[in-house]
């Protein structure tokens, strides 16, 4: 008898465990599956930003642009980070540059949040107007922390499919296609000198966060806003 309920028992676990085992694989395979449509939705980020990185280093040259840069909020205390998505140093001005790979219809009044319509589906997202222009503060508070005062910066959010399009149009709500071009017709001519160019590199720089914990906690926490 007793051997009776033992084998019993051992198969309950069996079966226990194989039903844990197939509601992970199921589970995960949702994950996928809606990370999966998410991406067709909202568009594939890092491709879009490497075809930027590359179109703004033809034009510019590799000294001029800065990529995938994190930096601190230091009025803050350092405690938030932001991930610049590009940062183009040119003696007319400092260009902030947020990439977006959203596809279909975006309605985009100036509020918080954009909503995206793309295949029937919706999709509510941060106003990237007001993000980037948050990176610009970041900035200027850096520079000026370094004694850079009046350095002339520059919002820009450019989408990179063709698919899309915006109910409401801004100045620096651009295309792939016009970036270059926006660049430069705006700012200042010789606004900085050669040696401020350099300095203002070397600072964002040093002030650039590389540790993998803190990029990796801000990527988690990001994932975690959108979702």
């Amino acid at each position: 008898m007793n051997e009776t309920i033992k084998l019993l028992l051992i198969c309950l676990a069996a079966l226990i465990a194989s039903l844990a085992v197939v509601i992970l694989v199921f589970g995960s395979v949702i994950h996928i599956k809606s990370a999966a449509a998410r991406r067709k939705v909202e568009g594939y980020g890092r491709p879009s930003e490497k075809k930027i990185d590359s179109l703004l280093k033809k034009a510019f040259g590799e000294n001029a642009v800065l990529c995938g840069i994190y930096l601190p909020y230091i009025k803050l205390n350092y405690d938030k980070q932001a991930e610049i998505d590009h940062i183009v140093i040119l003696r007319s001005g400092i260009y902030v540059i947020e990439v977006k790979s959203h596809n279909g219809r975006i309605l985009n009044p100036n509020e918080h949040d954009w909503l995206q319509i793309y295949n029937d589906k919706k999709l509510k997202f941060y106003n990237p107007l007001r993000q980037n222009n948050t990176h610009v503060r970041i900035i200027n508070d850096i520079l000026k922390s370094e004694g850079q005062y009046n350095v002339p910066l520059y919002n820009i959010v450019v989408f990179t499919s063709n698919k899309v399009s915006f109910t409401n149009s801004y100045e620096n709500l651009i295309k792939t296609d016009q970036l270059v071009t926006y660049i430069r017709r705006h700012g200042k001519k010789n606004a900085l000198s050669t040696a401020q160019t350099a300095r203002i590199r070397a600072i964002i720089k040093r002030h650039a966060i590389r540790d993998p914990r803190v990029m990796r906690r801000h990527k988690n926490e990001m994932r975690k806003y959108k979702l």
